[in-house]
């Protein structure tokens, strides 16, 4: 029994490094932004005739899925101009489009701004699914095993550390340190906020 725990403990953890990698990389990123955003901007046009929708959001839907993008509609950035055009914003890890609707000219202008490794790595940060992305769905299934391996990873390292005669004393200071420092921890942000 205790062998198998141990390639359990092993082999997951070697199949969920990777991501813990990005997860630790994304989270020193969002502390100390390693790389500027790039801007890079890219226009482009297509011709698209659609009907109004009347729903906004429908429509923001309607217009991703003819376009072939993915990516989630943007509702702060979604609104009609004077003239009855539709204009909304689209976001996906490392891309933003903002996208005008020309209902008259029966075309569609997009304006794609790239915005480069560090914002696809801090998006692929405990991301799940991106809507019309079959890949970001299976980064979401990868996650979610991850997160069990982890939780299963501490269990059975725990279990398996209380079975070594040896450097018992040093498992006990290190455990009960890390676990005093983290209820500190969490009791100090409650607190303070």
């Amino acid at each position: 029994m205790r062998s198998l725990l141990l390639k359990l403990h092993i082999y997951a953890g070697l199949l969920c490094s990777s991501y813990l990698l990005i997860f630790g990389i994304s989270s020193l990123n969002f502390h100390h932004n390693f790389g500027k955003p790039r801007t890079e901007k890219v226009t482009w046009e297509r011709s698209l005739k659609l009907g109004d929708f009347g729903n906004d959001m429908a429509l923001s839907e309607a217009v991703r899925e003819a376009l072939g993008l993915i990516g989630w509609p943007l509702p702060w950035e979604t609104r009609r101009d004077h003239l009855g055009n539709f204009h909304f914003g689209l976001s996906r890890p490392g891309k933003h489009y903002a996208i005008h609707v020309l209902f008259n000219e029966n075309r569609v202008r997009v304006e794609e701004t790239r915005k480069g490794f560090w914002a696809v790595a801090n998006s692929l940060h405990a991301r799940m699914g991106v809507p019309s992305s079959p890949f970001m769905s299976l980064w979401s299934v990868y996650t979610e095993l991850c997160t069990w391996v982890v939780l299963f990873s501490a269990a059975s390292g725990v279990y398996l550390w209380t079975r070594r005669q040896k450097e018992r004393f040093i498992g006990w200071i290190l455990l009960a340190g890390a676990s005093g420092t983290s209820l500190v921890f969490m009791v100090y942000v409650w607190w303070r906020g």
